[in-house]
């Protein structure tokens, strides 16, 4: 069943969508319908659990997501996909592959978490098209170098949650990842069930069950569902 977003992205045209996306910030509404002609922008809406890319396949288009979200998963082996990533809204799958032209295929497979539209556009002729002088395109390229820098920091502060010594430490210092995106409200809500979460940080599902348990034991977390809220350890 489709979300009320989802049927409202459906009736929006496609430069309603690509406008709304921060690739195309600060150019005007011509200038957006002229670089969607010229990038051969396609917008489309995936069902949940829809593959969007499977791994090894060549990457022919980038993917900025408009609604909804998408999972990034590397393969361990055939049968153990790693969730590795979360791509949502206004963020764009590929950019790094656009920056460098040796990458040829997809590292992983990606798949719709949820009812997901999605604008797609020409890799190759995205490659030439910021390489110009056009202002409007010299504007994407600094729209899309200022999102590539913001996933590098993402995936930095992922690799400092994953250094953490222990499955506890793991998982507090992800919350509090969350938290400090959010602006250190004290409540953060995890974008992924049990599950899910579990593959993010690495950790089997009963691992991740009692390291909760223990942080809630010691005060330091309470959730309902997947909204938790942090609190700050007692000082004796």
């Amino acid at each position: 069943m489709k979300t009320s977003q989802g049927t409202d992205m459906d009736r929006m045209s496609l430069t309603e969508v690509a406008g709304g996306l921060e690739l195309f910030r600060g150019i005007d509404a011509e200038g957006v319908e002229d670089a969607l002609f010229r990038l051969n922008a396609v917008k489309r809406t995936y069902q949940k659990g829809e593959i969007v890319v499977h791994a090894g396949l060549e990457a022919t288009r980038l993917v900025a997501v408009a609604s909804g979200h998408l999972h990034v998963y590397c393969a361990v082996d055939s049968d153990h996909p790693v969730l590795v990533r979360e791509i949502g809204a206004g963020e764009v799958l590929g950019l790094w592959i656009l920056h460098v032209p040796e990458v040829k295929c997809w590292p992983g497979t990606v798949v719709a978490a949820a009812d997901t539209t999605v604008v797609t556009f020409d890799m190759e002729q995205s490659r030439r098209l910021v390489a110009s002088s056009d202002p409007v395109y010299a504007r994407l390229t600094a729209n899309s170098s200022r999102i590539v820098s913001r996933e590098l920091f993402s995936t930095w502060r992922k690799l400092m949650v994953m250094d953490a010594p222990t499955i506890e430490a793991r998982v507090k210092a992800y919350l509090d990842e969350l938290d400090s995106e959010s602006g250190h409200t004290g409540e953060v809500e995890v974008p992924f069930d049990r599950e899910r979460m579990a593959e993010y940080l690495g950790v089997t599902r009963p691992s991740l069950s009692r390291a909760l348990g223990h942080l809630r034991d010691q005060g330091l977390i309470a959730w309902r569902k997947n909204v938790f809220r942090l609190k700050r350890a007692q000082s004796t």
